[in-house]
């Protein structure tokens, strides 16, 4: 059963219909308004909607986004490059003058297995990165032109074997 939402024009109280198939509400002295008969005329069968097909996607989103910069990151830090076209000026300083730690150190963590989207956190994206030996997480960062803006590695956290309970009141 559809339903149906009237919307008037105009003020309802002095609005009258000019229909031959209109009947008073009031005594034959004059009414405030006239409404149509709608039982004098056959329903008309409503009109479906066309059916739309879902249209998927065609821009990536910000976190396919910000994951793929991070394996291009990743892969970079590690062969000990960086394309400072990626980064803000300022970032792409700081990582040229890291990336003598930061190589052996991510080489040190052996093969790259996974890279899971854990959210985002103030506009960066969160990662969760597991290499052969060590769990890391990430944070990667892109200003308004797209450019890597901010960018942080640590130790991923442990995952507790407890479950998780509210605090006592």
């Amino acid at each position: 059963m559809a339903l149906s939402v009237l919307t008037w024009a105009g003020p309802t109280l002095a609005q009258s219909l000019p229909s031959t198939q209109s009947r008073s509400l009031a005594p034959s002295g004059g009414a405030a308004a006239t409404l149509p008969n709608s039982f004098d005329a056959p329903a008309r069968a409503p009109t479906p909607a066309p059916a739309t097909a879902p249209t998927p996607p065609t821009a990536p989103t910000e976190v396919a986004v910000a994951e793929a910069a991070l394996r291009v990151v990743i892969e970079q830090l590690r062969a000990g490059t960086i394309d400072a076209r990626l980064y803000t000026p300022g970032l792409a300083a700081r990582l040229r003058g890291q990336l003598p730690t930061i190589t052996p150190m991510l080489n040190g963590y052996g093969d790259l297995l996974t890279i899971e989207a854990q959210g985002t956190r103030d506009g960066a994206g969160q990662f969760l990165v597991t290499f052969d030996e060590a769990a890391t997480q990430w944070v990667i960062g892109l200003d308004e032109e797209g450019l890597i803006a901010a960018l942080l590695f640590r130790p991923a956290p442990p995952e507790s074997s407890e479950p998780a309970t509210p605090p006592p009141a």
